[in-house]
This record gives structure tokens, C-alpha cells and sequence, in this order.
């Protein structure tokens, strides 16, 4: 039975250890370490360019996006241009609206733009005087 046993062979324990048995034991993890340290040296090479490919990906992206708007607005501008050569209505109204040009009889009338409803720090003291002066009989 000890002839067949693998994992404990009684033969071998009174004895020195055979010459070399130490490189045995230590062979798979040299080559291990001579291993990873070839994959070290390869990703320290390559990452470099890698990481380049990647930025010039991500300007390409980019730049592809900013044509495809640079597109619609030359697109948009076409089309006005277009309308200010083929309509006279559309030219006789920009130039009403950009040059306040008017037709004799005509009244132009000019609009303040919207206010906004947050009030400004001098707007907000005016309201709460206003409402006092409301309240006192």
C-alpha cells in the first residue's frame, strides 16, 4: 500500500533532501514572476498609445458632432436665404423688424420686454411698503 500512496510516501522521510529540490519548488514560482513581469512590460508599452487611440476617439465623436450642428445651421441659413431671395414679404418684414421702417400712416409701437418674476433686492422692499400702506386704515 505505501508503494501506491501519492501523498505520503514513507521511504523518502529519514533522508536528506535531493540535490536540486529547492529549484523544484521554486521553478513554477520564478516562471510566474518572470511571467507577470513580461505582461507588466508589454501593458507599459502599449497603454501609452492606447490611451492616445482613445482621446483621438473621443475629439473624433467631437468634432463629428459639432459638423452635424455647423450642417443644421447652414441648413437653416439656406432656407433664409432662400425665403429673403424668393419672398418679398418675408424681406419687407425683416426689414420692418430690424430697421423699424414703416409704411406712411403707419404706427410703429415699441414693447418693453417682459419682466421676470423674481424681483430684485429694491423691488422686493417696495412691495412689502406697499402692502402696509394697504393695510393701515
Amino acid at each position: 500500500m505505501a508503494g501506491n500512496s501519492r501523498l505520503f510516501d514513507p521511504r523518502g522521510l529519514g533522508q536528506a533532501p535531493a540535490k536540486g529540490h529547492y529549484w523544484r519548488v521554486l521553478q513554477p514560482w520564478a516562471y510566474s514572476l518572470v511571467g507577470l513581469l513580461f505582461v507588466a512590460i508589454v501593458l507599459a508599452l502599449f497603454y501609452p498609445a492606447w490611451k492616445r487611440g482613445e482621446n483621438t476617439k473621443a475629439q473624433a465623436i467631437k468634432v463629428q458632432r459639432e459638423v452635424e450642428e455647423m450642417k443644421q445651421e447652414v441648413g437653416v441659413l439656406q432656407d433664409e436665404a432662400g425665403r429673403l431671395k424668393n419672398d418679398p414679404f418675408t424681406v419687407e418684414r425683416m426689414s420692418r423688424d430690424s430697421l423699424g421702417v414703416a409704411k406712411p400712416g403707419e404706427v410703429i409701437f415699441k414693447f418693453q420686454p417682459y419682466r421676470t418674476n423674481t424681483p430684485t433686492p429694491g423691488d422686493a422692499k417696495r412691495t412689502v411698503r406697499g402692502m402696509e400702506a394697504l393695510r393701515k386704515p
